[in-house]
């Protein structure tokens, strides 16, 4: 079974989700998909300006879909 990791950014302040974007790489296992979904999520808000997060209060938020490759 392979896993698919989809990854949006999310306002709390707006409600509202960007549009997820399918990282390019399928995983192994859940636990996999999940752990580079938290890595991912940590690098994404480094990056972002810390009044941008302030003020629109944004998190990311993720998916592990399962995949049908076989």
């Amino acid at each position: 079974m392979k896993f698919i990791l989809m990854l949006s950014v999310c306002s709390f302040v707006t409600g509202e989700c960007k549009d997820p974007i399918t990282y390019g790489k399928t995983f192994n296992t859940w636990k996999e998909c999940a752990l580079i979904a938290l890595d991912t999520s940590i690098k994404y808000l480094q990056t972002v300006d810390a009044n941008k997060i302030n003020k629109f209060q944004l998190s990311t938020q993720y998916t592990c879909k399962q995949s049908k490759e076989i």
